[in-house]
């Protein structure tokens, strides 16, 4: 077994073994720490967990949104680019074919390479903001540094090896390798909102129309 087929094979069941494995030790530890934890629960508001959900999908739904347009902009386009060039990439689609026999609609060439310049340009400023920006420099870790700069490297990489730009099989062996990293660090980074984004929201939206009787958007 060659690198290749290592990276394609086992290594890439391992990550979403371990993506799985995690999100669910990550669920059933907050389960469990909510069980224990002596708080005043919010639990007779749908209708306030479901308006913060939408508040929060939508661009400028909520307050702080409105307050900063720049972000605002960029972190939308960011996370649609992050979320639909992955899914509807031809060689992706390939893939999926080859292991389980289906196909879907793919993207353009140039609406993915547009949407891979979209991530390049978001994490570059999500970076500087943190290096540049004093209260947001003062509450980032190291994680929250590495985590654009990871994702910056899975879309350069992609990029190059579409584009066969540089030695291709190794640029394709790394594109691969940093994905997998990323997908196995979801349950156990900020990635984690990708997943328990909707519960959090819902939470919230309902202790503070419920409990407190405002809003959190």
């Amino acid at each position: 077994m060659d690198l290749y087929e290592l990276v394609r094979g086992p290594l890439a069941v391992a990550a979403f073994a371990v993506l799985i494995l995690g999100s669910l030790y990550r669920a059933l530890s907050m389960i469990k720490v909510g069980k224990k934890a002596k708080m005043l629960y919010p639990q007779a508001s749908i209708s306030g967990g479901l308006r913060s959900i939408l508040h929060h999908l939508l661009p400028f739904g909520a307050s702080y949104m409105r307050a900063r347009t720049v972000f605002t902009v960029i972190t939308f386009l960011f996370h649609m680019a992050v979320i639909i060039l992955p899914i509807f990439l031809m060689s992706h689609i390939v893939l999926w074919f080859e292991s389980f026999g289906f196909l879907w609609w793919e993207l353009s060439k140039p609406a993915a390479d547009t949407m891979t310049a979209v991530v390049v340009i978001a994490c570059l400023f999500f970076i500087g903001r943190r290096l540049f920006v004093s209260e947001v420099r003062q509450v980032s870790s190291a994680s929250e540094y590495l985590l654009p700069i990871l994702i910056l490297i899975v879309f350069l990489t992609g990029f190059c090896a579409s584009h066969q730009w540089g030695p291709y099989r190794p640029m394709l062996i790394f594109h691969i390798a940093t994905s997998e990293i990323l997908i196995a660090l979801i349950p156990f980074s900020r990635l984690m909102h990708m997943l328990f984004f909707p519960f959090s929201r819902a939470y919230m939206g309902a202790e503070h129309s419920r409990v407190l009787g405002a809003k959190d958007w």
